[in-house]
């Protein structure tokens, strides 16, 4: 079972302005990178992050703030506010505001926006914000009545626990859950004043201090550096890294975040990998058999090619996964995700299977033989020249499927709901489940019934 107790953060993103990629662009030539990926490599950051930051996509905050680092860039003016991109508000990357001053008490001047910070309180697990209003410290409106207001726009947690001078700032804090509803009203625009104070945009451009964002570096260049087999890194952050070629056999790695990170060619073989993020990685070539990936996300991953025999893929979630040509023999997948995932050439022989969704799911020429299909969910899968010889494939539901020029011949099939399924030139043999009655409707259809003789072409004879 999945270790809810362990809570995931929702990550906010950041994208570069165009004025801030064309800067990026010259700090390239200007530093002697001959390319974005020998930058990305030497840096030890995942060339998909680092394309996406020159491709304007919205990438993790501590991964653009590590990019304009190398680049000696000032990060707050590379950045562009990201989020809802219906918000005007939310499209300036000056972060000026562009309304009337209606509200503003007094003939004070407008105040420039403070690009907003929010931070974890690691004791209290409590997550803090500051909130700019325009206006003047001295016309501040009782705190109660402003934390009562942000409260209807969030929930119970929120509270205010400090006022700055300069403008009108307010430190609040709350559940990271009450955080998140106030966040999305401000890019929603449903915040706009608070007791008559016009409230500026916020654009939250850290989760973590500095200090956190220089130790998740510093472990990923000592990972790439050292030997790191069997080492405790359980709940480490480690997104958007460069760890290709890696060596992590036997380490712990349960509830780490390793989305959107490089690990083609890795060695990790037996690691413990359960409940962690690896959603958008890259793991092409890279070697997990017999690690535990139970309960991992995985969606969007690339394991093309990937070792993964005898791996626990227990209810993991492959949905969108590329793992053509992927080993996956002897591999536990049952109850796992893995609708719309390209599987095409992928062994699967012996694999668990039982009460897995594969709706959908590209298995052209796959190797499904002796694996225990039962329960599972292969509607409108393509099984094309599939190989499920001697599969289990009892109550399983293969509606819509292409079952074209697949071997059946001695899987089990009672039960199995094969209605509209497309059969032609399907190889049937020895099966078990198949009624009379259930043989000549599937001969209509184009298939194939090899303990049939003197019928081999699989379409009855007319008279």
């Amino acid at each position: 079972m999945t270790d809810n107790s362990r809570s995931k953060k929702r990550k906010i993103t950041i994208r570069a302005s165009p004025q801030g990629v064309e800067k990026a662009e010259k700090a390239l030539i200007r530093l002697g990178f001959e390319t974005k990926t020998n930058f990305a490599k030497s840096r030890f950051l995942s060339r998909s992050s680092v394309t996406k930051f020159f491709n304007r996509q919205p990438i993790q905050v501590d991964t653009f703030k590590k990019i304009c680092k190398e680049l000696t860039l000032d990060w707050e003016e590379t950045a562009e506010i990201s989020g809802d991109e219906t918000s005007a508000r939310l499209k300036t990357s000056d972060c000026s505001r562009s309304e009337s001053n209606e509200g503003i008490k007094g003939d004070e001047p407008m105040q420039r926006l403070r690009r907003q910070v929010t931070v974890l309180d690691k004791d209290s697990q409590e997550t803090k914000v500051v909130i700019t209003l325009e206006g003047d410290i001295n016309s501040a409106p009782n705190l109660k009545l402003l934390e009562l207001a942000l409260k209807t726009y969030s929930g119970h947690t929120i509270k205010i626990i400090d006022i700055q001078a300069g403008s009108i700032k307010l430190v609040v804090e709350g559940s990271q859950e009450d955080i998140e509803k106030l966040l999305l009203n401000f890019q929603l625009g449903e915040i706009k004043e608070l007791n008559g104070f016009p409230v500026e945009d916020i654009q939250v451009l850290s989760e973590s201090s500095e200090d956190d964002e220089n130790d998740k570096w510093r472990l990923v260049e000592d990972i790439v550096r050292r030997e790191v087999k069997n080492r405790n890194l359980s709940d480490a952050d480690l997104s958007d890294a460069d760890l290709s070629d890696a060596d992590l056999r036997g380490a712990d790695l349960s509830g780490a975040d390793l989305s959107g990170a490089d690990l083609r060619g890795a060695d990790l073989r037996g690691a413990d990998l359960r409940g962690a993020d690896l959603s958008g990685a890259d793991l092409r070539g890279a070697d997990l058999s017999g690690a535990n990936l139970r309960d991992a996300n995985l969606r969007d991953a690339n394991l093309r090619d990937a070792n993964l025999r005898d791996a626990n893929l227990s209810g993991a979630k492959l949905r969108r996964a590329n793992l053509r040509r992927a080993n996956l023999s002897s591999a536990d997948l049952s109850s796992a995700d893995l609708s719309s995932v390209n599987l095409s050439d992928t062994n699967l022989s012996g694999a668990d299977l039982r009460r897995a969704d594969l709706s959908s799911a590209d298995l052209s020429s796959v190797n499904l033989s002796n694996a225990d299909l039962s329960s599972v969910n292969l509607s409108n899968a393509n099984l094309s020249s599939a190989d499920l010889s001697s599969a289990n494939l009892r109550r399983a539901n293969l509606r819509r499927a292409n079952l074209r020029r697949a071997n059946l011949s001695g899987a089990d099939l009672s039960g199995a709901n094969l209605r509209r399924a497309k059969v032609n030139k399907a190889q049937f043999e020895k099966n078990l489940g198949l009624t009379e009655e259930m043989k000549l409707d599937l001969k209509r259809r184009g298939a194939i019934f090899e303990d049939s003789p003197g019928d081999r072409s699989g379409v009855l004879s007319r008279r």
